[in-house]
């Protein structure tokens, strides 16, 4: 009796790993396949403006869309969103001068990548929130891409990329945002401008940067890692739903909330160079938002 027992335990065991093993091979498979697409798209022309003040307004867009939040104020030191203990993999935002390590793009590279996702070898870019920035104006693309462009070369070179089994089983479930250019309408026309004025539909324009942490439906997520916060639902159903509009604005200029609570440092609100008819536009959009 206990043979027989031992005898099919061993089986269900065994069928079970067979399972995985196959369950895993067809994630491989899967996501290798996403990485290694070609995409074969020809991007839009635009005109990009060479004068002081579209660079400066460049810098704003890159800022408030958080460019310099992940790439650095440098464009170089790219944060580190997984290391090397990280079960994910690891990655880095790169250096994105022309520097030593970095990159060399045309304009239409630079098209390619922010709006598409989408490398020069015509390859997805790895954890390239392009999905959120795609949307921007034809104007604001080409004072973006104004400023970026024009940055100092800094020598640095980023380690490999890298994907774990955890990080591809997420990807392959669509819990891990590695594919931007999945995401995204490759087909798509875009408005030349839009219009500035503090509204609700301005701030939806704005706020789409904001979906990268609070989820599209702005409810929030759990913690991303054990040091971090839960990440807080700033739709009308969480806290922010009772505060006021200056309360709000306050926020982004002292790092607390109504209540004397300091932010913490995943929520930088201080690098974020919204002005407060920016910020009054995103809060009556998060307002409308149930």
């Amino acid at each position: 009796m206990l043979k027989k027992v031992l005898k099919w335990t061993g089986i269900v065991f065994g069928s079970l790993l067979l399972l995985l093993v196959v369950f895993y091979c067809v994630v491989y498979v899967k996501t290798e396949a996403g990485i290694n697409k070609v995409y074969d798209i020809k991007p839009q022309t635009l005109t990009i403006p060479d004068d002081s003040a579209s660079y400066a307004y460049g810098r704003h867009v890159a800022e408030i869309r958080g460019c310099l939040g992940c790439h650095g104020g440098d464009l170089a030191t790219g944060e580190v969103f997984a290391d090397e203990n990280s079960p994910i993999g690891y990655l880095q935002a790169s250096n994105i001068t022309s520097g030593k390590g970095g990159i060399h793009y045309t304009d239409q590279d630079w098209i390619r990548s922010l709006r598409h996702g989408i490398g020069k070898d015509g390859k997805p870019l790895w954890f390239m929130p392009s999905h959120e920035i795609c949307g921007l104006s034809n104007y604001d693309m080409a004072a973006l891409i104004s400023y970026v462009k024009k940055q100092p070369p800094v020598d640095k070179v980023t380690p490999q990329k890298s994907l774990k089994p955890l990080g591809r089983v997420l990807t392959f479930a669509g819990e891990f945002p590695l594919l931007s250019a999945e995401k995204i309408d490759h087909n798509a026309i875009y408005v030349d401008d839009i219009k500035v004025a503090v509204t609700a539909d301005y701030g939806k324009y704005l706020a789409i940067t904001c979906t990268g942490c609070h989820t599209e439906n702005f409810k929030g997520a759990p913690s991303h890692s054990p040091e971090q916060p839960p990440i807080p639902d700033i739709s009308s159903t969480g806290k922010l739903g009772q505060w006021s509009q200056d309360d709000f604005v306050n926020l982004f200029h002292t790092g607390k909330t109504p209540d004397g609570r300091v932010l913490s440092q995943y929520m930088p609100v201080k690098s974020f160079t919204y002005s407060d008819d920016e910020l009054k536009a995103i809060y009556l959009y998060l307002h409308s938002v149930k």
